[in-house]
């Protein structure tokens, strides 16, 4: 993360700014010299002169529209918008229609280019979540909005859920033989700092941007292997079946027709199986296959150094939220 600057005069609209990566943007941008508004439903922990905060529902269109008068011109406008569970209603009232009227907003008070943090997951759209997110790609592509797609891979947290349990000498827990799936997994701050070069590369506007940290690929067994090696204890995994997901979902399904919670339980069954055979990597439509060596890298945090600082400190600000499992 850059050192701190002098401000540079100009304003960026963030929506998000409450969420993992969010935090990070907005420090990242201050860092930057921009001074930072704030849009969301809770206040952000943020506390500096160049941080403005402005409370709105943005799943509310007709008040997001009433801001278009009180918002000064922006540099630039980032969305780290995203559903907390991944239910079907939640999905698209986050994903699609808080990003639509960021969207509107945007074509009413800037020029500017509009940052979208979205997921490289929906390069393979299977599950609610994913069908929101390019819905809203499509949308802000079609826009005539300067844009950057961001589509990173897993988060350093998303594999930082079973920390806690292999400490106390729990096993591993992994699908399949544990080998199945693979990522390059990006730390918050690398994420936060690509995504705000992306307002001032102009040869970054009008892509879709998948990006992952330093490689090489990493699959769960060997993210077992470094927790082990860094506490010094022999392996101990347990490995279980992904069909476990489908078996549990297809349970499940004559009873989910007359209850919304068990639609969003199964939905939530269909993210877990997704998680466990899907990897999180450039999807190679050529060859139908994942490809490690084409899926762009960015940053110097490494996963083995992320797992050292946790087991030594805790997770501190890394809230685990719906990533607990994986």
């Amino acid at each position: 993360m850059n050192t701190a600057q002098m401000p540079n005069g100009k304003s960026v609209l963030l929506a998000g700014a409450t969420g993992y990566i969010g935090r990070y943007v907005a420090r990242e941008l201050m860092s930057r010299g921009y001074r930072v508004i704030s849009l969301g439903r809770r206040a952000a922990q943020e506390q500096s002169e160049f941080f403005e905060q402005i409370i709105v529902d943005l799943c509310d269109a007709k008040a997001v529209a009433n801001l278009r008068n009180s918002l000064p011109e922006c540099s630039g406008i980032v969305s780290c918008l995203g559903s907390k569970t991944g239910g079907r209603r939640d999905a698209w009232a986050v994903e699609y229609d808080a990003n639509q009227s960021l969207l509107s907003l945007a074509q009413d008070i800037s020029t500017a280019p509009f940052i979208l943090l979205s997921a490289i997951c929906v390069q393979k759209p299977r599950l609610e979540f994913q069908f929101a997110k390019r819905a809203f790609e499509d949308s802000l592509i079609a826009s005539g909005v300067p844009y950057s797609i961001v589509r990173p891979t897993a988060y350093f947290k998303s594999l930082a859920g079973q920390i806690d349990n292999v400490k106390r000498g729990k096993a591993f827990m992994m699908f399949d033989t544990g080998n199945r799936t693979a990522c390059k997994p990006i730390s918050g701050e690398d994420l936060a700092e690509f995504l705000c070069d992306c307002l001032d590369h102009p040869d970054r506007f009008n892509r879709v941007l998948p990006i992952g940290g330093p490689g090489p690929a990493i699959t769960s067994e060997e993210q077992a292997e470094i927790l082990f090696r860094l506490l010094g204890k022999p392996m101990k995994t347990r490995k279980i079946p992904s069909v476990f997901f489908q078996i549990v979902n297809g349970l499940l399904a004559p009873f989910s027709v007359f209850s919304e919670r068990l639609a969003d339980t199964r939905e939530f069954l269909r993210i877990g199986h997704y998680y466990a055979t899907e990897s999180m990597l450039l999807w190679d439509e050529k060859n139908k296959t994942y490809n490690p060596q084409k899926t762009p890298e960015f940053g110097s945090d490494r996963l083995e150094t992320f797992y050292q600082i946790v087991l030594e400190t805790g997770l501190q600000d890394h809230d685990l939220g719906a990533h607990k499992l994986f």
